[in-house]
């Protein structure tokens, strides 16, 4: 089968540009001496993430406890990271399971939250790894390095615990400060940082200049999308995922109509100069897909020397690529336009 014979919507990933993300990639923090470990949230795709262990990631990160599940059972078994507070009886019930599984650590920037994982893991005779998510942006985190020393004393001194360093999100060199605070602290106090993790693809090709680091956590490195094209850390044919779409009606000249809406690549937008962005058009790069209802994606094309035609098959690169991923049951690999295989997403909608 060839890439005309799809039906459309349809979530598409070019092989060899993805190969290439990884290789590059996975170079890069070879050649820095630096533990990539992959957020499989982007992709949730088997097949991904196990390409991305045998190309010599240390393990995964996964944002929720299902995902972790998903990846485990499905052999990406090694070493997990989840960097999100895990709260309430359900969960920290699954996790210690999970514990038993793989080598697991989790995040905590709170008493209560270190309180609940370690009942949880010492009432099971588990062992579980924490370590300390150092506020640095506008997400989850203590707010002080000596936050973050008061909560490792605590895990330290937590039955069923064990204290294995910190992380932050995201990391840059405007960030290390912050992070060598932190970790003079640690020291001085004789607590253990095996894992000092940092965090975004923004700032993966930057890494080696928060040389703290051991691990660094990246997503959306394997696929780009429009802002890492709008960064310059990807070339069109280096942002492997896209939706191809059919074009269903053109109501006015400067208007096109795609079959794929805010179902087929979420509702991300991305600002600029000239007002939102909703995907880039591959074949008509001026075009502006500025808007969407849930089946329809409105494109002005007003800008275009050639205007595309009713039942014109065109790629959207999305804005960005998790929540488009998590709209799709299947992805569909390709190589030079053939089909090559139909992977399964399976930690779609795995939010819990």
């Amino acid at each position: 089968m060839r890439v005309e014979d799809l039906d459309t919507p349809v979530l598409i990933v070019d092989l060899d540009s993805l190969e290439e993300n990884l290789d590059r990639y996975q170079r890069y923090f070879t050649q820095h001496q630096i533990g990539l470990r992959p957020h499989i949230k982007t992709h949730k795709t088997l097949a991904i993430a196990h390409q991305q262990m045998k190309r010599g990631a240390i393990g995964i990160t996964c944002q929720k406890l299902g995902e972790a599940e998903v990846m485990v059972a499905g052999g990406v078994d090694q070493d997990v990271l989840i960097p999100y507070n895990i709260v309430g009886a359900l969960k920290l019930d699954r996790l210690v399971a999970l514990s038993r599984r793989t080598r697991l650590s989790v995040a905590a920037d709170s008493a209560y939250t270190v309180e609940g994982l370690s009942a949880a893991a010492h009432r099971a005779g588990a062992t579980v790894g924490v370590v300390v998510e150092l506020g640095v942006g506008s997400r989850a985190g203590v707010p002080t390095p000596q936050a973050a020393l008061e909560l490792a004393q605590q895990i330290a001194q937590s039955p069923g615990l064990e204290l294995r360093g910190l992380m932050a999100f995201p990391t840059s060199v405007q960030t290390r400060p912050l992070l060598q605070e932190t970790l003079a602290l640690y020291d001085r106090a004789g607590l253990p940082h095996p894992i000092v993790s940092g965090g975004s693809t923004a700032s993966a090709l930057s890494a080696h200049q928060v040389p703290e680091l051991t691990e660094h956590r990246a997503g959306e490195y394997c696929v780009g999308g429009v802002g890492h094209l709008r960064r310059g850390t990807h070339s069109v044919a280096q942002c492997a995922l896209r939706v191809l779409m059919t074009v269903v009606s053109r109501p006015t000249p400067d208007r096109a109509i795609l079959d794929g809406g805010s179902k087929s690549l979420s509702a991300s937008v991305i600002q600029d100069g000239e007002g939102s962005s909703m995907g880039y058009i591959v074949e008509y790069p001026q075009a502006r897909f500025h808007s969407a209802s849930e089946e329809h994606g409105h494109v002005d094309v007003s800008a275009c020397d050639t205007k595309p035609r009713i039942g014109e098959r065109v790629q959207v690169l999305p804005v960005h690529p998790c929540p488009c991923v998590n709209e799709h049951d299947e992805l569909v690999a390709l190589r030079q336009g053939r089909v090559e295989a139909v992977w399964p997403i399976a930690a779609r909608g795995k939010i819990r």
